[in-house]
């Protein structure tokens, strides 16, 4: 049943926080499960482990080294079923010349020792096919994203 709830709630909710669309006596079990599931995921030195491993990701891609800085676009994880939680962000790259990029980044917190770049959009893909940014991100983020590209 609770699978049920969550799976229910992770199609519905579109990045809506569950207090919003369902009810008290649902909410409570399906927080629980859905605590513990970002508990167990979510690296208890955020920042560092997140940092480090998007300068990983954006050495790889861009073959050379940089340095990168992030805000997170939602302070809270969207947690959907069994999925590991994802968090937003805006992430800036720069080389020894200055800004190589910047772009929407989705990233899933695993196991608690590490963070995968699930998608990530320069802004120049941004600006270039904007309807991928509602199929990749929550509405709120999208909104979010689409006010850096004016």
């Amino acid at each position: 049943m609770e699978f049920g709830i969550i799976f229910l709630f992770g199609v519905l909710s579109f990045g809506y926080p569950a207090s919003k669309i369902l009810h008290p006596k649902i909410l409570h079990p399906l927080v629980r499960v859905q605590n513990s599931h970002i508990q167990g995921n979510v690296p208890s030195q955020f920042n560092k482990v997140l940092k480090r491993d998007l300068l990983a990701y954006f050495q790889d891609l861009d073959k050379q080294v940089v340095t990168v800085e992030y805000e997170l676009l939602r302070k809270n994880p969207t947690q959907v079923g069994v999925a590991s939680p994802k968090y937003y962000l805006w992430v800036k790259t720069y080389g020894q010349k200055g800004l190589i990029d910047e772009g929407a980044v989705k990233v899933a917190a695993v196991e608690k020792i590490r963070f995968i770049v699930v998608n990530y959009l320069a802004i120049a893909d941004l600006k270039k096919s904007p309807e991928n940014i509602n199929r990749i991100f929550p509405l709120p983020v999208s909104d979010k994203i689409r006010a850096r590209l004016k």
